[in-house]
């Protein structure tokens, strides 16, 4: 059985490192998407995972399919689109906020569509993984991303949701009309303090619990950067204090450099 399977778009990030060579800016090749990023982090833990999207029929798609054999994910339900490109993120680091550009409109992922997921891998996973990025895309993708969650919710397998929200991609209204849609919240829901406030209103990680908890989350994770997060289930609820760290790229994305 997989542990846990993720749902989204892969990215090529382009990282621009401090030095410029030779006057211009220069950049890193590493690998990012933050559904990818969290089912790697979960098989360095130890948990059997896979992943769910597409990329293209070119360097940076092998370059991806490498990078999970590498870490372990099974990537046997990623489609290869031919002539269709991987979607590329060019980052620029900052310790406190988010520099991202993209090339990604008319990506391989951003083409995936419902009739593409694979129902039967869904039903033997323990957990879905997806977020609001997943869903944002493209509206192929939405449609997607909430087959899957249905997919899940029919078969028993828990679903896990990190809001996520990236203005640029959707906007406030459909992010949360996507998100009450679904038939029930989803059984596991990561949130920033600063997402839920613009969703929702949310001021407190108290008050972010208590949404999804009364929707019928089982878990909620509230993330509140510097501050660590609060843990909270219908029966406890634990603060999460954050662990000692130098912030450098607020992304917090996988980075690899060849030697």
């Amino acid at each position: 059985m997989t542990h846990i399977l993720g749902m989204g778009e892969p990215l090529i990030e382009m990282v621009r490192v401090p030095k410029p060579v030779d006057g211009r800016p220069a950049y890193v090749q590493g690998f990012g998407g933050d559904t990818s990023t969290a089912i790697i982090a979960a098989a360095r833990q130890g948990a059997r995972t896979g992943y769910i999207s597409a990329v293209g029929g070119d360097m940076f798609g092998a370059a991806l399919r490498a990078l999970w054999t590498r870490e372990g994910v099974d990537h046997a339900h990623v489609l290869t689109r031919e002539g269709d490109p991987t979607g590329v993120c060019f980052i620029d680091p900052d310790p406190a906020g988010r520099q991202f550009t993209y090339a990604r409109r008319g990506s391989a992922a951003s083409l995936y569509q419902g009739e593409d997921v694979p129902g039967a891998a869904i039903a033997r996973a323990r957990v879905l993984h997806l977020s609001g990025i997943s869903l944002a895309v493209s509206a192929r993708m939405r449609h997607a991303g909430l087959a899957a969650v249905r997919a899940a919710q029919e078969s028993g397998t828990l679903v896990s949701y990190d809001l996520n929200h990236r203005p640029a991609l959707w906007s406030v209204d459909d992010a949360v009309k996507t998100l009450t849609s679904m038939d029930k919240a989803p059984d596991i829901v990561f949130a920033s303090d600063d997402e839920a406030a613009l969703l929702f209103g949310d001021t407190t990680p108290e008050a972010v619990a208590d949404r999804f908890l009364g929707r019928g989350a089982q878990i909620v994770v509230a993330k509140q950067g510097a501050k660590g997060a609060l843990l909270a289930t219908e029966n406890k609820r634990v603060p999460i204090p954050p662990a000692p760290s130098t912030p450098v790229d607020a992304s917090g994305a996988l980075f690899e450099v060849s030697a």
